[in-house]
């Protein structure tokens, strides 16, 4: 199995080195993807006198700047799918079996994607150079 596209288990979220997204920081919106590297896991933390502890990440995804500033990471909300990835689902071809399946989801999508966005993943398609789905 990779990593390039996964849904995580408990909360539904999309994730992955594939799944383009902001940064989780309120008021930041750095782009970044939602892959392990951006992902606050467990880590080692120390003390100002030199004690390291083992600290239970957060799960969420954020850019460099805001990646180890973990002290405040238990305030943050995730943001929402970027419009982009959402788009992307609705209208590429290797999705077609996931939007038979789930109907309600994508009804859902559909709701709250811009038409600005569903252009924009029409194009990828349009362009097999382009691989970029940020």
């Amino acid at each position: 199995m990779g990593y390039g596209v996964y849904e995580e288990p408990g909360n539904g979220r999309w994730a992955g080195y594939m799944v383009p997204a902001p940064c989780d920081y309120p008021g930041c919106e750095a782009e970044i993807d939602r892959g392990l590297g951006w992902k606050c896991e467990e880590h080692v933390e120390y003390t100002a006198d030199g004690t390291e502890s083992e600290v239970e990440g957060c799960g969420l995804f954020f850019c460099e700047e805001h990646r180890y500033e973990t002290s405040d990471h238990h305030t943050v909300k995730p943001k929402p799918d970027s419009g982009h990835w959402t788009a992307w689902q609705l209208v590429d071809d290797s999705w077609e079996q996931w939007r038979v399946e789930n109907p309600e989801r994508v009804a859902k999508m559909r709701a709250l994607v811009t038409e600005a966005d569903l252009t924009w993943a029409r194009a990828q398609l349009d362009d097999p150079e382009d691989d970029d789905r940020g």
